[in-house]
């Protein structure tokens, strides 16, 4: 009887580990996360389910023998565990059968496998939360750079409606008034508001360049000094009217001569000291440090501080700062104006300078805006030609009596200017009204014109297909007669098709009254 209990007590014991055994390989082979049983001293992989397979993109047999750490965790050493310990593992890689690999969340328990020890591991692929996540995470980032560009355009609005209101309001009152001390004085108003709407414009085309990496760097010689009495000329104005003091200390060792963008750091210098200015209150005081930080060779690095009393930016608002189409606070710019554009392309400028900049402030305490930029030096007997008297200057007296040019400009007022323009000159000129009329005029009377100013944007040919007819014509003199473009279109690759299709040169609009003379005179003399 004993004996018939102990084999039935066996067989029982033998079902319950089969069903154990059966549960355990359903278990196995139809959960959702991919499981292993790995050796605890090895670490090599004793056996995968099929979710682990489908996982490596491989066959079972290529994953058995591996080392675990290599696989599911690589460069990662799994913890020593006690029997039946379950760590929850933080997020590791999963390196698939074409060494690609996927994040995975795993979890780790010790085992009794066929009476050695063991660890069971079980994973999941987490990249769609991953990828859930970064999608979120973009979001944000676009709905954020949205409501920025929303109220940037809304800034924009405002920063170019206020000047052409001006424009035309001072247009009206200007063409009714008799008294010519009135006249004059809104001209000079909308002289002011014209070129407060041209640096509006100006700006938005720097940032264009910038976003799309076609900004440029022109360098030339120039004299430091003059070049800083330059940008403090153009804030000077707007400071007496404030009643403030600028003040400024030039390090001696910093040299004469420099060979870089002086337009740019103009810009740069221009910026910075109008924002001191507009932030600064009545009476208050700003002061402009350059000094010499050192020279390597040819090339010196120098430092410029620009230091204010006004208002001055707390540590949060210093961080929305150098960003495009940001301002330290929004309510600034409806209380001081601006575009929000000036210290991000400024950035752009001194970082392509081999520079940065940067500001120390503290709310209340006013502002120190510094920027250090690298540029190359000359001395005197290196530059030959380059004296402190040699100005670019180009007199309304010069006269070009007996030469003709042929204007290609399809707006009446773009013609009006132009030849008020260049009334005192006394150079002939004949319009076309596009492109067609410009080739035919010149067909017609070859040798008739030393120069030709082309639009490039005209009704029925363009500017663009106007020069390429001209230059295919037989004349000998449709080869050589210099073509000017005289357009709004500024950007290099504008000004390399303009190269492209045969012209000579470039002005951009708004017409400068000295570039157009300058013009004149390096083509007609």
């Amino acid at each position: 009887m004993d004996d018939v209990n102990n084999q039935t007590e066996l067989a029982d014991e033998s079902e319950k580990k089969l069903n154990t055994l059966v549960q355990f390989e359903t278990i196995w082979n139809h959960i959702e996360s991919g499981a292993s049983i790995i050796d605890a001293e090895t670490r090599e992989i004793l056996d995968v389910n099929p979710v682990a397979v489908r996982m490596y993109g491989g066959s079972k047999e290529d994953m058995i023998g591996k080392v675990c750490n290599k696989l599911f965790c690589p460069a990662q050493q799994c913890p020593i565990l006690e029997l039946n310990q379950v760590v929850d593992r933080s997020e590791r890689k999963f390196v698939k059968a074409d060494n690609s690999s996927i994040p995975i969340i795993k979890s780790v328990t010790q085992i009794d496998y066929n009476g050695r020890p063991a660890l069971l591991e079980s994973f999941i692929d987490i990249s769609y939360i991953k990828e859930a996540d970064e999608q979120k995470r973009m979001l944000d980032v676009a709905e954020q750079s949205s409501r920025a560009k929303s109220a940037f355009l809304a800034n924009m609005s405002h920063e170019m409606r206020t000047p052409m209101n001006a424009i035309i309001g001072m247009t009206n009152i200007g063409l009714s008034a008799d008294d010519p001390e009135r006249m004059k004085y809104c001209f000079a108003k909308i002289q002011n508001a014209s070129k407060h709407l041209l640096g509006v414009i100006n700006d938005i085309l720097d940032l264009s360049k910038i976003e799309s990496g076609k900004l440029e760097l022109s360098p030339t010689a120039f004299y430091f000094e003059r070049m800083l009495q330059q940008a403090i000329g153009v804030n000077s104005v707007n400071a007496d009217e404030k009643r403030q003091s600028i003040s400024v200390n030039i390090d001696e060792n910093i040299p004469q001569i420099l060979h870089s963008d002086e337009q740019r750091l103009i810009q740069v210098i221009t910026n910075l000291l109008s924002n001191a200015v507009k932030f600064t209150p009545e009476g208050g005081s700003i002061t402009i440090t350059a000094r010499l930080l050192g020279m390597e060779s040819d090339v010196c690095v120098i430092q410029i501080d620009v230091s204010d009393t006004g208002i001055g930016i707390s540590p949060e608002q210093q961080s929305r700062l150098f960003q495009s189409f940001q301002q330290a606070e929004n309510s600034m710019a409806r209380k001081y104006g601006g575009t929000g554009l000036g210290l991000s392309i400024s950035k752009s400028i001194i970082e392509m300078m081999g520079g940065e900049v940067w500001i120390e402030s503290e709310l209340g305490e006013g502002a120190t805006f510094s920027f250090k930029f690298r540029a190359e030096w000359l001395d005197e007997d290196s530059y030959n030609g380059f004296h402190k008297s040699d100005e670019v200057r180009h007199d309304i007296d010069e006269i070009f009596t007996g030469r003709n040019i042929l204007l290609a400009e399809d707006v009446e007022i773009n013609r009006e200017i132009v030849l008020a323009l260049l009334e005192l000159t006394q150079v002939g000129i004949d319009c076309a009204e596009n492109g067609r009329e410009a080739v035919e005029m010149f067909a017609a009377a070859p040798d008739k014109y030393d120069l030709i100013f082309m639009d490039m944007q005209m009704p029925e040919v363009d500017g663009l297909e106007a020069t390429q007819r001209i230059r295919a014509l037989d004349a000998p003199r449709a080869k050589t007669i210099p073509i000017i473009a005289m357009t709004a279109n500024v950007f290099r690759e504008d000004i390399e098709r303009c190269v492209e299709a045969g012209m000579n040169d470039h002005i951009g609009k708004p017409i400068n009254f000295n570039e157009l003379l300058a013009k004149l005179k390096e083509y007609l003399t």
